[in-house]
């Protein structure tokens, strides 16, 4: 089951990438909590499926539609997956280019997402789980 959690994760980072809210919606629990560092200034926690919504568009509102994230890895823990990304864009208002790198750990209930967490630094990241990167091993998605 948790293999099928990278997959799914994969999936839900494509319909980012394509700026597809209504498919990345499918992936997420009706009660979904969605931390994001990126949306807001301090960042933002966001509720349900209209609040997945709404942090699309603060998220456009900051970044446009310049913006991608790049996987470096998928790690399947379980209940939780875990990538390691670089998030490209520019800034809408300021238009400064940035390659920011950033780790998702993403919790999985019956083919959805209940939980995502974007984490600025990795390390901040690996110790919400209770791993360490040594202990870590890239999953093909």
């Amino acid at each position: 089951m948790s293999k099928r959690n990278v997959e799914l994760l994969h999936r839900l980072v494509e319909a980012f990438n394509e700026r597809d809210v209504e498919t990345f919606i499918t992936y997420c629990d009706p009660d979904i909590e969605f931390h994001s560092a990126f949306a807001a200034v301090g960042g933002a926690v966001y509720h349900g499926h209209d609040g997945m919504r709404m942090w699309q568009q603060d998220f456009e509102d900051v970044w446009g539609d310049e913006v991608r994230v790049e996987t470096e890895a998928y790690f399947d823990l379980g209940e939780h997956a875990l990538a390691f990304q670089v998030m490209h864009g520019r800034g809408l208002h300021s238009g400064v280019e940035v390659a920011m790198p950033i780790t998702l750990v993403t919790r999985w209930r019956e083919d959805l997402m209940v939980r995502f967490k974007a984490y600025v630094h990795r390390e901040d990241a690996l110790s919400a789980v209770g791993v360490s990167e040594d202990e870590l091993e890239p999953t093909a998605p």
